[in-house]
């Protein structure tokens, strides 16, 4: 008996529920969801604010952005924006001293984005990673070239002929050198 005056009950209260004025109540406000890209650039924003502020790149801040960098260009490799955030990654990777990293990042805007404004300095900083950091001087030697032919108007062919002299020289050569030069001038 007890369960069937619980849900006569139950009944009578939805019913006079249900009957009560009928203003009308103001619709809940609807925000539209941010969208994924929205979400990932907001994440980005976040992380590029975080690292301006401080007066030294954090590795660990660094590590991150670069994730949402590339996290972001996987997502939406056809947006305007990822030629930006890869050449972004690969300076952050090259002050993080993660060269390889930054190399693999100079080398995907050269090949998957051959009409960004900077595939010039990309190809260049591909040579000077492999000279400068990663001891490859017969790879360097070929991505110097390549600049010198592409694009040999650019200041970067004469940066790269000029790299393509010193290359395999010890610094001490290179200071006998400029001293030397320098002394000519006198």
């Amino acid at each position: 008996m007890k369960t069937v005056k619980g849900v006569f009950f139950a009944a009578l209260l939805c019913g006079a529920m249900s009957c009560g004025n009928n203003e009308e109540k103001p619709a809940a406000v609807v925000r539209p969801k941010e969208t994924p890209r929205e979400l990932y650039l907001k994440q980005i924003s976040r992380y590029e604010k975080e690292m301006h502020q401080s007066q030294t790149l954090d590795p660990n801040t660094a590590t991150i952005a670069v994730k949402a960098y590339d996290d972001f260009v996987k997502a939406f490799p056809d947006d305007s924006l990822s030629p930006d955030f890869i050449f972004k990654a690969a300076e952050i990777s090259t002050a993080n001293q993660q060269y390889t990293q930054a190399l693999m990042y100079y080398e995907m805007i050269t090949s998957k984005y051959p009409a960004f404004k900077l595939v010039p300095e990309s190809l260049y900083l591909q040579g000077y990673l492999l000279d400068n950091f990663l001891n490859d001087d017969a790879k360097a030697k070929l991505v110097y070239e390549q600049v010198i032919e592409k694009y040999p108007k650019l200041p970067y062919a004469a940066d790269a002929k000029a790299a393509i002299r010193n290359l395999g020289k010890s610094d001490e050569e290179l200071i006998r050198e400029f001293e030397k030069k320098n002394k000519r001038k006198k």
